[in-house]
């Protein structure tokens, strides 16, 4: 009788990041002030809705503290190991950097992924869509430092998505 290989089933990824990008998140995040694995988590989770477990993210501050990015520093709660960023690892990000085009690139592809192939949005409101985002992030680095435009700016999307809102509201009437 044959023996039949049973293959072990690896369990399904849920999406969350792209694979690779829990090191640079981290890194960044550690870039704005020490943090602890578990403060960690949560500010990843903030910024991304995604959570990473405690089985990734403590083995990669190991592996960092390990390669010289990140330094275990004093802190008021001794309950806590933080870690921060070491002259290397703000080297590091820097050349990540350089790499911020191709992100912006993989994004909109992600984007014209999910709009266009599995939503089935047209391509005039997607190239709309598209030119929007596309002047969000031109105007984003005139303005970030700018409380008063960045007002008018939130105030304009705010229109907008007033305005949007409200033909949403008149379709589903009309359903």
């Amino acid at each position: 009788m044959d023996r039949v290989k049973r293959r072990r089933k690896r369990p399904r990824r849920r999406i969350g990041i792209p694979k690779g990008m829990l090191q640079h998140i981290t890194l960044d995040i550690l870039r704005r002030g020490a943090r602890s694995g578990v403060e960690l988590m949560d500010e990843i989770e903030f910024y991304t809705d995604w959570r990473p477990s405690p089985g990734s993210v403590y083995p990669l501050l190991s592996k960092l503290e390990e390669q010289g990015l990140i330094e275990y520093v004093e802190s008021d709660d001794p309950s806590l190991k933080r870690y921060a960023l070491t002259k290397s690892g703000v080297q590091l990000l820097e050349e990540h950097r350089k790499f911020k085009p191709n992100l912006r690139s993989r994004y909109h592809s992600i984007q014209k992924i999910y709009w266009k192939l599995f939503e089935g949005m047209d391509e005039p409101l997607f190239e709309t869509y598209l030119s929007f985002l596309k002047t969000i992030e031109k105007i984003h680095p005139l303005i970030k430092d700018n409380p008063e435009m960045s007002l008018r700016i939130r105030e304009v999307l705010l229109e907008v998505s007033t305005k949007v809102e409200k033909v949403y509201n008149l379709l589903e009437k009309e359903k």
